[in-house]
């Protein structure tokens, strides 16, 4: 991508209890350096439609713009893992290849999702989510089911969690 320029991506953004579908405009650094960029706590959404967890067929609104609070993100749905990669950085180069893939389990708010991490070295939930970088945990080939009601799911080819709205984590049992 050239230097200034800004790509399009469609997203699902979830929070305890809404999803919003639509797109965003993400510059060199993708999707992550618009969540951790410091001059906006908002994220600007186009052509976003809102549906509750527990009726994901029924939109209760849509609007051409709308602003989403980034703290109130709990998990990110992205259809194109490439599109949610950090670029810039070294484990963005390698993350195709890299490490090994653990199988996790984890929830957040209403949700519980399950899918692979790729990770170097020794894995211990301290390692993957205090001693890794970024404030989101990439997890691969993932699957996102509503807590209370389990048959309602959403998969992705990445699923991107606030690490800070994780309540539990888990590691595959060959990885304990």
């Amino acid at each position: 991508m050239p230097l200034g320029a800004r790509n399009r991506i469609n997203l699902d953004l979830f929070t305890d209890a809404y999803r919003v579908t639509g797109n965003t405009t993400v510059g060199v650094g993708g999707i992550n350096a618009e969540l951790v960029n410091p001059n906006s706590s908002y994220l600007e959404i186009k052509d976003a439609y809102v549906s509750r967890i527990n009726q994901p067929g029924e939109i209760v609104t849509s609007y051409t713009t709308a602003s989403f609070r980034k703290d109130n993100i709990n998990f990110i749905v992205l259809q194109d893992r490439r599109v949610g990669i950090p670029v810039g950085t070294q484990h963005a180069r390698s993350i195709f290849t890299r490490g090994r893939p653990v199988p996790i389990f984890l929830t957040v708010p209403s949700f519980e999702i399950i899918g692979e991490i790729a990770h170097e070295g020794k894995v211990t939930p301290l390692n993957t989510l205090v001693k890794s970088t970024g404030s989101y945990l990439l997890i691969f080939a993932a699957k996102a089911s509503a807590s209370l009601y389990p048959q309602i799911a959403y998969s992705g080819d990445l699923i991107m969690v606030s690490k800070n709205r994780i309540g539990l984590f888990c590691l595959g049992a060959d990885n304990i």
